[in-house]
This record gives C-alpha cells, sequence and structure tokens, in this order.
C-alpha cells in the first residue's frame, strides 16, 4: 500500500524520483570508470603522450579544452566531461517540461493550485525541486571524485559545474514550457536550445579566434570554471546566476498568460489538413514528424562540424611523427588519415542512430500510457498493424537521418580541404547503422513488455553498453563481457573489415527479442 501524499513537493518529487536515481548512478558510474581508466593507462606518466592530442583543435572541439592531463580529475573533464554534461542538461530540461507543461496539458495543474495554493505557489515548489535534482547529481559526483583520491578543491569545482548544467537545463525546459505547447513541441524546444549550446561551445573550442562564444553558452560557463586546472571562481558567478535569472522570468511569464496556455499558440480553428491521414503508416509518420526533423538538424550539424574538423587532425598527424606512434599505441593509429578519421567518428555517432530508432518505437508504448490509442485501436487498425507502422516509420526516419548526416559530413570535410568520395563517408556512416535490427527487437520486446518504463530502461541499457565498449578495453574488462555488448560488433569501416558475422548474429537476437515483444504486445491489455 502506497504512503499519502500531503504535499505538492512530495508529488513533485515522486514524480522525478527514479529519474533522478538513474541519473545519479549513471553519472556517477562513469566518473568511477573514467578514474579507473586513467589508472590503468599509466597515470599522469602513461598520459604524457597524449598532450599533441589534447591540445588539437579538433579533439578540443569534441571533449573540450584542458592544459594537461596529469591527475584523474582533469582525465575525466576531459574525456566524459562534455558529455556527461549535455546528458545532465537534456535530462533537466525533459524534466522541466514534464512537470510543468505536461501537467498544464493534462489539466493536473489546475487541480494543485485550486484551494490555498496558487499557481505562483506551485511553479515555485516545482522549480525548487529542479533545483534539488540537480543538487543530488552534483553531490553524488563529488563524492565519488573525492573518494576516488582527487584533490577536494577541484571535486567541489567539478560538482559546481554538474549543477550549473543542471539547473541550466531546467531553466532552458521551464522557459521553454511558457512559450510553446503541447508538452511534445516544448520538449523539442529545449532540447534544440540544448543541443545548440553545445555546438557552440564546439565551435569556441575549435579555435582560438573563437574562445569568445564560450560565453554565449553554459556548457561555456562550466569549461572557464577550469575544475582541477587553472581554477577560475569568478566565473561561477555568471554560471549559478544564470538559471536563477531565467527562473525569475519563467515566474514573470506565467503571470502574463492563463493557465494551459501558451505565448506562443496556434490558432484555436484551422482548417483540416488530411494529409497523411490515409494509413496507420502514414499517421505514425505525422505525428512524429517534428522528431525526425530536429534529429536530421542535430546530426547534419554534428557531422558536418566533425568533417570540417578532419582538416586539423590530419595536419597534426603529418607534422608530429611522435603524435602517429602515441595514436598507434592506444589503438587509434587509423585516425592520422581523413578517412580513419571519419571512420572512427562515424562509430561513435551509431549511439545516437540507435537512439534516434530506440526513441521513436518506444514512443508507442507513451501513446498507449497517456490514452491516445485507445479510440484509434478500438476503431482503426489493429494492434500489430499500428506498431509495425511505428517500426516501419522509424526507419524510414533513420534513413533520412542518416543521408543527410552523410552528406553534411563529406561537405564539411571537402570545406576544410580533405579530398574525400562521398561513397566513403556513406560507407562510414551505413556501417554505424548495423544495431538498427537489434535495437528495434529490444524497443519492441520492452513496449509489449513494460511499457510504463520502456523508454527509461531501454535509455540506460543504450548509454551504459557504449560506456562499457568505449571503456572495457582500457580496463581490461573480460572478454565474454565485450562481446556481450552490442556495440562491441561495430568497427570503423572502411578502415576495418565490416562484422558481418557479428552483425547478422546480434540481428537474428533482436528479430527474435523483437517477436516475443510482438506476441506479448498482442496478447496483453491496453496500459492506461
Amino acid at each position: 500500500m502506497s504512503r499519502a501524499i500531503t504535499s505538492v513537493r512530495a508529488v513533485v518529487w515522486r514524480e522525478v524520483r527514479s529519474t533522478t536515481i538513474i541519473v545519479t548512478l549513471l553519472v556517477a558510474g562513469v566518473i568511477e570508470i573514467g578514474l579507473r581508466s586513467f589508472v590503468a593507462s599509466g597515470g599522469a606518466s602513461g598520459m604524457a603522450g597524449l598532450q599533441p592530442l589534447v591540445q588539437n583543435p579538433a579533439v578540443a572541439a569534441l571533449y573540450g579544452r584542458v592544459a594537461n592531463l596529469d591527475n584523474g580529475g582533469v582525465f575525466v573533464v576531459w574525456k566524459m566531461g562534455a558529455f556527461l554534461l549535455l546528458t545532465v542538461a537534456v535530462w533537466a530540461a525533459l524534466a522541466a517540461t514534464r512537470l510543468t507543461r505536461a501537467h498544464e496539458d493534462d489539466g493536473s495543474w489546475d487541480v494543485m493550485v485550486i484551494g490555498r495554493r496558487n499557481r505562483d505557489s506551485v511553479l515555485r515548489t516545482t522549480t525548487l525541486v529542479l533545483g534539488e535534482m540537480g543538487v543530488v547529481v552534483a553531490v553524488a559526483s563529488w563524492l565519488v571524485l573525492l573518494i576516488g583520491g582527487q584533490s577536494p578543491a577541484g571535486s567541489v569545482y567539478f560538482g559546481l559545474g554538474v549543477l550549473v548544467t543542471a539547473w541550466s537545463g531546467a531553466a532552458v525546459g521551464l522557459l521553454a514550457a511558457q512559450f510553446v505547447a503541447p508538452r511534445r513541441s516544448a520538449s523539442q524546444a529545449a532540447l534544440a536550445v540544448v543541443v545548440i549550446a553545445f555546438f557552440i561551445r564546439m565551435v569556441a573550442d575549435s579555435s582560438s579566434s573563437t574562445e569568445w562564444l564560450r560565453d554565449a553558452t553554459f556548457f561555456g560557463w562550466v569549461e572557464k570554471v577550469g575544475a582541477f586546472q587553472h581554477v577560475d571562481a569568478v566565473a561561477l558567478i555568471p554560471a549559478l546566476s544564470g538559471p536563477v535569472l531565467f527562473a525569475g522570468v519563467v515566474w514573470i511569464l506565467q503571470g502574463r498568460r492563463d493557465a494551459g496556455g501558451a505565448l506562443w499558440t496556434h490558432r484555436d480553428s484551422a482548417s483540416a489538413k488530411p494529409f497523411l491521414l490515409g494509413s496507420s503508416l502514414t499517421f505514425a509518420w505525422r505525428e512524429r514528424s517534428s522528431v525526425w526533423r530536429w534529429w536530421t538538424v542535430g546530426l547534419a550539424a554534428f557531422g558536418g562540424i566533425l568533417g570540417y574538423l578532419t582538416h586539423a587532425l590530419v595536419a597534426l598527424a603529418t607534422s608530429d611523427p611522435g603524435y602517429v606512434a602515441l595514436l598507434n599505441r592506444f589503438g587509434y593509429g587509423a585516425m592520422v588519415s581523413g578517412v580513419g578519421f571519419i571512420a572512427l567518428t562515424t562509430a561513435a555517432i551509431s549511439v545516437a542512430f540507435t537512439f534516434l530508432v530506440f526513441s521513436w518505437v518506444a514512443s508507442a508504448a507513451s501513446d498507449e500510457v497517456k490514452g491516445r490509442l485507445d479510440m484509434a485501436l478500438a476503431n482503426g487498425p489493429r494492434r500489430l498493424t499500428w506498431l509495425a507502422s511505428v517500426v516501419a516509420s522509424g526507419l524510414l526516419a533513420v534513413g533520412i537521418a542518416a543521408a543527410t548526416t552523410t552528406t553534411a559530413m563529406w561537405l564539411g570535410a571537402r570545406l576544410s580541404g580533405t579530398p574525400m568520395p562521398l561513397w566513403t563517408v556513406a560507407e562510414a556512416v551505413l556501417s554505424s547503422l548495423g544495431l538498427i535490427p537489434f535495437i528495434v527487437g529490444g524497443a519492441i520486446w520492452l513496449v509489449g513488455r513494460i511499457p510504463r518504463v520502456a523508454f527509461a530502461v531501454g535509455s540506460v541499457l543504450i548509454l551504459v553498453a557504449y560506456v562499457v565498449q568505449a571503456l572495457g578495453p582500457i580496463l581490461k574488462w573480460p572478454t565474454r563481457l565485450l562481446q556481450a555488448d552490442p556495440f562491441h560488433y561495430l568497427r570503423a569501416v572502411p578502415v576495418q573489415s565490416f562484422d558481418l558475422g557479428g552483425v547478422v548474429w546480434l540481428s537474428l537476437v533482436g528479430v527474435g527479442v523483437g517477436a516475443l515483444g510482438l506476441w506479448r504486445y498482442a496478447r496483453r491489455d491496453v496500459v492506461s
């Protein structure tokens, strides 16, 4: 029997409790793996040879700028920090739109603001909970670093960086919830702002002439703090005050609109648009049309930036023989050529493609839980037909995103002065799609078995699998564990041969798991 909830704060915390625990464990686990990787690689002496790589503009754009790698804390900042902070910002932004715009859409916000509580009070409580979420993740990050033997001051500054990122992501989500409705659109707007901020940070770190762009993004503020390096405590002033200022703006904006409305909304009436409503397949595509647009734009921008950075990395390789020897030592010798760099980066982009198709299929569970499919399934297609339509439209979305990314990456490489055939880039991107059948099968199984938590469970598994493959070989984890990781079977094509046998075996597993999920999905009741 569940305990009674007697306050707004308790209600809000109950909604975000699970995701807060998951993100906290994920961040703490990745930091711990980073510290162990530093030790396994020989510590400061083992990292001394990486100094040319650290200073390379292409690498700095991906991971951020650091002065050196003389301690485990700064290795974590360099190797994992940028993408850990991106994960925290995305999580906080989505949590903010869920706690505000989603409740205004379904009417539950109206219930909370009746009686002694008003809208300002509920918004203030929600904002405080979002702030507390960031504190939980920040404290966990600080403790893991401190227990790992890192300097107390550096650990504190890194924890504050995590806190700034969580608060900034939440502020972006709260602001998007005031401007855009419904929640899906608000979430997409918030994610777009976070991703653009990350891209701005990448451009800022790619050249000394663009460093001033760091001040335009909260990712840049955190980097300027310089945890475990030459600390700039003054950078904490705009970093911490920015989210607080935006929270005040959100409070003012809410007072200028009606509950359930948004400052930018569609008209109450509009002409009917039957386009793409003739079948379950076309409707599944139309329902998620904004999703594939944002993903395609984001992946294309990322691919274009990586392509443009190819020349900087190749230039360093041709001018420094010691750097080439270092890459060979760490198993990255292929990066000395433009083709090798593209091959290795597309292997990393594979996680984005897998997450795109997974989130697309898992959204079928979200539609079901929220009651959107009750009338459709009662009067329209069979359940298996609907799920098959979602899967087919998801595969089409991945195909469009992959083609666009290929073109953007090729154009970026050509603009940088690196000659490269379009087919070479296409071959590398196509190889990064090798996990799609397995991921689709797993997503179908999760939708059929545990629809309420399908998205959360699958997202964590994808991130953990990628971390295991990225750091497992460095830490010399058991071969059987690495072979059980799906990312183990992706290769840096075309500099490496495509693992046809491994991918086929993995795809057959995905088909089997997906068949079990379909069997369960067709026989269970609709979740509500």
